[in-house]
């Protein structure tokens, strides 16, 4: 019994070694990987035959690597980030199923519910 409790802790412990020695690699690989990158990008500035803007050269690195994923993924530069917060994650709907606006006085109101949408109408009436 203590025989098969022992040969079953080692076994997991192999396991687990495995395991995380995927993840060492996954990351070895990945910095190695950087490191490539971080030289080629230097020596392009520093050593090649025509003037580059660096800028223009990592948006068109970064751009062909997300090329080779699904259309959906994109690089927003930070530069960019108010306009796309405007225009893409500002116009996400999310309500309560009405229209609400306030009057001259600056009384709330609630009109025009929206059919098919459930509004909280126990709670709130429309005016």
């Amino acid at each position: 019994m203590l025989s098969s409790h022992r040969n079953l802790i080692v076994l997991l412990l192999h396991g687990s070694l495995f395991v995380s020695f995927g993840f060492v690699y996954r990351y070895f690989e990945i910095a190695k990987n950087l490191d490539t990158f971080a030289s080629l990008y230097r020596q392009l500035n520093n050593q090649y035959v025509a003037e580059v803007n660096p800028t223009d050269l990592m948006r068109e690195g970064i751009e062909g690597m997300l090329s080779s994923l699904d259309p959906y993924t994109e690089f927003v530069p930070e530069s960019d980030i108010e306009d796309f917060r405007m225009n893409y994650v500002s116009k996400q709907y999310a309500g309560i199923g009405a229209t609400i606006f306030t009057n001259a006085a600056g009384k709330v109101l609630v009109s025009e519910p929206y059919e098919g949408l459930k509004m909280i109408s126990r709670v709130i009436k429309t005016s």
